[in-house]
């Protein structure tokens, strides 16, 4: 096989990975679907490892996307207040989402990897920081639920 030939087969395999992988918006809100308060939109998404999940804030309430849980190995993020952040997802797991300033009225959301292989560990923590918030207590663990 010639070099060129291996060059152009480089390339394609290359770019066939990065087209596979795909781009999931969650939009941060004050007043979300169906006249829910401080939610992440949607607040449940299951991606493919390498996918990117980017957290849009939507108005200038101070919104933030903090990751308070990830899998083994995999990195964490902490957004600014008002500020876009795209994260790629390199790991499999459950990962567990909070906006800094308003947590304590349950502005949580769950973003599921491929596998849950921390899922125990996720629902633990879910549990722990749901006893902080004074509003949508059981919103970590409905949305727990839906991982599969």
């Amino acid at each position: 096989m010639s070099s060129r030939a291996v060059i152009v087969m480089t390339v394609l395999a290359a770019l066939s990975a990065v087209c596979g992988a795909k781009e999931v918006t969650v939009k941060m809100l004050t007043k979300g679907p169906n006249s829910t308060m401080l939610v992440f939109d949607p607040m449940y998404v299951k991606v493919g490892v390498g996918d990117t999940v980017k957290f849009q804030p939507t108005d200038t309430m101070g919104h933030t996307s903090i990751s308070v849980l990830v899998p083994d190995g995999a990195s964490t993020w902490k957004a600014s207040p008002n500020k876009e952040i795209a994260v790629k997802m390199e790991k499999p797991g459950v990962y567990l989402v909070e906006c800094d300033v308003h947590k304590t009225m349950g502005m949580v959301a769950v973003v599921q990897v491929g596998k849950p292989v921390n899922l125990a560990e996720a629902k633990k923590k879910a549990a722990e920081e749901s006893s902080h918030m004074i509003q949508n207590k059981d919103r970590f663990e409905k949305l727990l639920a839906m991982v599969k």
